[in-house]
């Protein structure tokens, strides 16, 4: 997973997005802010009752506009995030949120559920395929969306999602394709992509899915690895995070799970941290790139077992450092960034039990 693409560019925004002003935010406790990356969290007015797990959240281009989704339930606030109301439902599993320019967002599932999503409520949409591993907006233009779908191929639309139309070929040759798990967009370039899979490792296109390049240094003697996550970085999009699981590792200090990164778009990357001391990678970890500084990554783990809560990690490059910071959340499933203040960052949360 990955944090939502921009909306707009930061200058269209300056000066209108406030800071929240709230000491409790109020709604039914699944999203709440810090200001100090996980130090202290803003308390808020409910406790989040189970199960629930807020897997989309984003920052819209109107000031003050954010959306989310706990389960399947649409959550708006109007006033930077203190206040949360209900505005609709959407289809699907576990679905999740990309922003798109227009004050506006769509939910999208794995399973292939598609809705265009804003403050005042949810549109359907057609679906281009069954399975859906990742989604794009374009930048410029609220209603162009690229998706991958879970045979490795791009579908393209330029109505908001009523019509699509294949772009490119597959990124895996069927013979070789075993399962997609993540899909990761330029914001500023849809013709850049970035896959994940099972086995594959991961490809990368720079023109829209007429070629794909495999990557490289995931590995060591061409073993097989599986890329769960990856994110391309919205400050410097030559910087590519991923993570993989390397199951010819199992029974080693790291147990094969690593992050990694690349600089060069996602053709060549290189292993940054490993699973080991205070540092747990799951499959599939939440990972958000910083939106102004491309050497900063976080990343999450958390668990509902004995209490034991949640960590957002910190990788920074110039350091070559993790550092951890804890809450008593079960997890922290998703996280957006104040768009003139990166300070501050929006927490969509679970309850497991």
């Amino acid at each position: 997973m990955s944090t939502a693409t921009p909306a707009v560019a930061s200058e269209e925004i300056s000066g209108l997005w406030r800071q929240p002003r709230c000491e409790t935010v109020t709604g039914d406790g699944s999203v709440t802010f810090t200001r100090d990356e996980g130090k202290t969290i803003t308390p808020t007015s409910q406790a989040l009752q189970p199960v629930v797990y807020t897997r989309g959240l984003v920052a819209l281009d109107r000031p003050g506009r954010l959306l989310a989704l706990s389960n399947n339930r649409v959550l708006a606030s109007k006033d930077a995030g203190c206040t949360w109301t209900e505005a609709g439902e959407v289809t699907g599993s576990f679905p999740t949120l990309t922003a798109a320019r227009g004050g506006r967002a769509y939910a999208w599932s794995q399973d292939g559920s598609l809705s265009l999503v804003t403050p005042d409520g949810v549109t359907p949409l057609t679906s281009p395929a069954a399975e859906v591993a990742g989604l794009g907006t374009d930048l410029l233009r609220g209603d162009r969306l690229r998706v991958l779908d879970g045979d490795g191929q791009l579908h393209d639309s330029r109505d908001g999602g009523r019509t699509w139309r294949p772009a490119g070929v597959p990124a895996f040759p069927e013979d070789e394709l075993l399962m997609i798990y993540t899909a990761a967009f330029d914001p500023y370039n849809l013709n850049h992509v970035v896959t994940g899979a099972a086995g594959d490792g991961a490809r990368v296109t720079y023109d829209g899915g007429r070629t794909w390049s495999p990557a490289g240094g995931l590995s060591e003697n061409g073993a097989r690895v599986n890329v769960f996550s990856a994110t391309i970085s919205p400050a410097a999009p030559n910087v590519v995070y991923a993570m993989g699981l390397v199951p010819s590792e199992s029974g080693t200090p790291s147990d094969g799970r690593h992050l990694y990164r690349s600089l060069d778009g996602g053709l060549h990357f290189a292993p940054i941290v490993d699973q080991g001391g205070d540092v747990t990678l799951p499959n599939g970890p939440l990972l958000a790139a910083h939106p102004r500084d491309p050497g900063v990554l976080y990343f999450v783990w958390g668990t509902s077992w004995s209490g034991l809560g949640t960590n957002i990690y910190r990788y920074d490059s110039r350091r070559d450092r993790v550092t951890t910071n804890h809450n008593a959340y079960d997890r922290v499933t998703s996280i957006a960034f104040h768009p003139l203040n990166p300070k501050v960052m929006y927490l969509g949360v679970a309850e497991e039990a």
